[in-house]
């Protein structure tokens, strides 16, 4: 008897844990729609460096900046800022090359609006790590997100990459 209690008290306790845990599914629907908004809804300008000038989110700091790339730090989560200078924003040049180099991709999704492309990108790096990439033309924003986070961080990525203006 007591195993048969201790077995359907597993077999709840499963189940609810299950039940609470978000999916990956549900998680794939916010990202796509909250990178779509910051994709419509540009952010204001904040953050000018010597090549590029951007919306930089709360919380935050430019960490290093080389030709072509910005690394954003917020705590000990890193984020990467690339442009191409040859690039409009309605170019697909680092979105093919993007979609190309990978076959976990879990996320392949486009926004276009007034001659801009965007996109967004989710691949499966294992151990329950993702990779996200937006962009929008030859601007594209990376970083690497735990499930819990991925709406968050596409949010956050989407508003860098379609604030993104490149100095010239």
């Amino acid at each position: 008897m007591k195993k048969i209690t201790l077995c359907l008290m597993m077999a709840f306790t499963a189940i609810f844990i299950a039940a609470c845990g978000q999916s990956f599914e549900e998680e794939k629907v916010k990202a796509e729609n909250r990178a779509e908004q910051a994709f419509l809804n540009i952010s204001p300008i904040n953050e000018t460096l010597d090549e590029v000038e951007f919306h930089l989110p709360t919380g935050l700091v430019v960490k290093n900046e080389e030709p072509n790339n910005v690394i954003l730090e917020k705590g000990s989560h890193s984020y990467i800022l690339f442009y191409n200078p040859f690039e409009n924003m309605d170019s697909e040049a680092l979105y093919k090359t993007e979609k190309s180099n990978e076959e976990n991709i879990l996320v392949d999704r486009t926004f276009k609006k007034d001659n801009r492309l965007g996109y967004l990108i989710i691949m499966d790096d294992g151990d329950g790590l993702y990779e996200i990439t937006t962009g929008v033309g030859g601007v594209k924003v990376t970083t690497e997100s735990e499930l819990k986070d991925l709406s968050k961080d596409a949010e956050l990525l989407m508003k860098i990459a379609s604030s993104t203006k490149i100095n010239e």
